[in-house]
């Protein structure tokens, strides 16, 4: 079992069963279930006001980004594929991706619908990134450090 503390609930995932349950703190009581199709590790749950996102590993390379409303636990929206290094920044989302080539990429997200806004390839060694007022700052563990800068929702390199 997987259990995965946001405020008033917590996630809870079944590996045996291949269910994920929101339980409500206030009672105990499950608020909502949802059956994966197939067995999977949750590696990070975030959550704001309407969504859970829930990163899934399927596989050493292999997994999917789920988004399910907080309410029902209806999928909202996901995005096939590993992710690592999820953060909910400003009303978006930030994530490392790896795609089918192994190749790694960080995306900003938009929450509501799952648009990709904007996306940069890094090397496969990031282990750390933030935010100051109008750029991410990438740290890797060759000591490299590399500025993204952006405008909104536009990345300006």
């Amino acid at each position: 079992m997987q259990q995965f503390d946001c405020n008033e609930t917590s996630i809870v995932y079944y590996p045996e069963k291949y269910i994920i349950v929101c339980i409500a703190h206030v009672d105990g009581k499950k608020v909502w279930a949802k059956k994966m199709h197939e067995p999977v590790a949750i590696q990070n749950v975030l959550f704001d006001e309407r969504y859970y996102y829930i990163a899934c590993k399927t596989g050493d390379t292999e997994g999917i980004f789920l988004t399910l409303e907080k309410k029902n636990g209806s999928t909202a929206w996901f995005i096939p594929g590993s992710t690592f290094l999820e953060v909910l920044y400003r009303g978006y989302l930030y994530l490392i991706f790896v795609d089918e080539n192994e190749r790694h990429f960080l995306i900003k997200v938009e929450c509501d619908e799952g648009n990709k806004l904007w996306f940069h390839q890094i090397d496969s060694d990031l282990y750390y990134y933030h935010f100051k007022e109008d750029c991410i700052i990438l740290h890797y563990a060759s000591g490299k450090k590399e500025m993204l800068q952006y405008d909104g929702k536009v990345l300006l390199r």
